[in-house]
């Protein structure tokens, strides 16, 4: 990504070139501004409010610009008109936000994001699909850390909430996706006592697993930008939309009894170029024992 840095704080500007230059390799960081610097090929960032510009620059850059507010809830005067940030959000929030900016500004569509890992379980069992994913969720809290969130993406809902409270907490959710408000993920999200986080949805029927392609990949790529690692639970179901986000996930994990030939593993396996890992479901101490040793491969030898 080509980032043009326009931004009048100057002591500001050193440490956030530093910081983004040594946590991506792949970032490229102009400074524009003064005669120096070429934009034309950029995404902007600046700390310049959006009324200061002339009217017929700001209508130019405002798709590929990302305005840096002085606090938290300013929208820069502007409504939803205009993609802002709060200045001092870590790098890695900001990091989401500018590549959700950039992407949106390229035509590009994918799911992935600068910070959140996306590991999708898939199980040849829906009876045992959630039961697994929830494991492999609750491990890699207790193993690595972190906000972990797990999403059902079959057509029936085990990972939801019991609770009547008659709002439509999915149809505000995509309203705030589209309206680029999903910084507030708490508000959709509930927490477990094992600390994995879950989307505020009834069980039963999953209105996820009837979003087009582009649909799921804007959900997805919007909350992994506020969780460490996202699960999400294919179970069963490999429709197409499905299918390709394994394809763009950071990992495959399977779930077999190893009854079937040939197996699930071995099926998604000559579909998709990212590695999967198996894992035989016997209900006993050499699965828990693999899920271990599936965190560790996929996080690191640094995971206790």
């Amino acid at each position: 990504m080509r980032l043009g840095i326009l931004i009048r704080d100057g002591d500001y500007r050193d440490a956030l070139i530093d910081r983004l230059s040594s946590y991506d390799n792949d970032l490229f960081v102009n400074i524009i501004g003064r005669n120096r610097g070429d934009a034309s090929d950029c995404l902007i960032l600046t700390d310049i409010r959006p009324e200061e510009f002339d009217n017929d620059i700001l209508s130019q850059i405002s798709g590929r610009t990302v305005f840096l507010s002085a606090c938290p809830d300013e929208d820069n005067g502007s409504g939803d008109a205009y993609r802002s940030v709060f200045k001092y959000v870590g790098v890695n929030t900001l990091l989401s936000e500018l590549m959700l900016a950039y992407n949106e500004w390229r035509g590009n569509v994918s799911i992935r994001n600068y910070t959140g890992r996306i590991i999708t379980v898939c199980s040849e069992s829906d009876a045992s699909s959630s039961d697994k994913a929830s494991s492999l969720a609750r491990q890699i809290v207790y193993r690595q850390g972190g906000r972990v969130l797990l999403m059902s993406l079959g057509y029936i809902n085990d990972h939801g909430t019991n609770d009547d409270d008659r709002v439509n907490r999915f149809a505000r959710l995509m309203y705030a996706i589209r309206t680029g408000r999903e910084r507030a993920s708490d508000s959709f999200t509930f927490t477990d006592s094992y600390g994995v986080s879950f989307l505020m949805l009834p069980c039963g029927i999953n209105p996820l697993a009837y979003l087009n392609e582009d649909e799921i990949k804007g959900v997805i790529r919007a909350l992994s930008g506020r969780f460490d690692s996202l699960v999400l639970d294919i179970g069963t179901c490999l429709r197409k939309e499905n299918m390709t986000l394994m394809k763009e996930s950071d990992n495959i994990v399977c779930f077999e009894t190893g009854r079937r030939f040939p197996g699930l593993a071995d099926m998604i396996s000559g579909q998709t170029e990212t590695a999967v890992t198996l894992i035989k479901m016997t209900g006993e101490t050499d699965e828990a024992l693999a899920i271990d040793d599936c965190i560790r491969e996929i996080f690191g030898k640094e995971t206790t």
